[in-house]
Parts: structure tokens; C-alpha cells; sequence
């Protein structure tokens, strides 16, 4: 089967949007977080040093915990109970702030949020 040209140029253009992400280890999620805001178009999470998480969403504020299980970033909310572990990459940009994605382990969906510094 032949690609055209335009499917090759999207094929090349879209792994090399990707080539600069980079997966994160466990040590490395464990010193990234506490000192980070994590924003989404309407979202802010923090992350505390001793496990203690809080997710905004602009309605209502959910205080959580997470914790760093092999290479995955880990969080429970209630009610649940239940661990949700996350694969964490980060997507420098040039001149701007960077990236961190949050990709689901059960289900692979990717949640993008901007890096800011904690207290911003």
C-alpha cells in the first residue's frame, strides 16, 4: 500500500510534534510536582510534598492524595478510593511555558496541562 505524499508529510509532522515529549521517571515526578501548578483551560492542581493534592476546576475545589508507584504518577479522590496511575511526560517549549501530559493507564486518553511555577 503507498501513503500519499500529504499522509507521509502528517506522519512525519506528527511524530516530530511528539519527539520532543519526554517520559518522565519515577524520581523525576516525585521532585517535579510539588514545585509546580498545573494548569488546563479551566483547571489548577497542586501537589504537595507529603502526597496531598488539590484540584481546582473553577467550581469546586477536591482535596486528593498522590504518590509515585514505579514510573507512574498515582492519584485517589473521594469518594472513590481507588488509585488512577498516570504516565507523566513533559514537552518543553521554546519561550514559553512547558508542558506536562498525563496519560491514563487503563485507558491511554492524554490530559495536557501547562507547567507554571507554584504560587502563580
Amino acid at each position: 500500500m503507498r501513503l500519499s505524499a500529504l499522509a507521509l508529510c502528517l506522519l512525519v509532522a506528527a511524530g516530530s510534534a511528539a519527539a520532543e515529549e519526554r517520559a518522565l521517571e519515577g524520581d523525576e515526578i516525585r521532585t517535579l510536582l510539588p514545585g509546580i501548578l498545573a494548569v488546563g483551560d479551566t483547571t489548577r492542581q497542586t501537589f504537595a510534598a507529603n502526597g496531598d493534592t488539590v484540584f481546582d476546576d473553577g467550581r469546586r475545589v477536591t482535596n486528593g492524595r498522590w504518590r509515585i508507584q514505579d514510573n507512574f504518577y498515582c492519584s485517589r479522590w473521594p469518594p472513590g478510593g481507588g488509585w488512577r496511575c498516570y504516565r507523566v511526560l513533559v514537552d518543553p517549549k521554546d519561550g514559553g511555558p512547558d508542558l506536562i501530559v498525563w496519560i491514563d493507564a487503563e485507558n491511554g486518553q492524554r490530559t495536557v496541562n501547562t507547567i507554571l511555577p507554584k504560587g502563580q
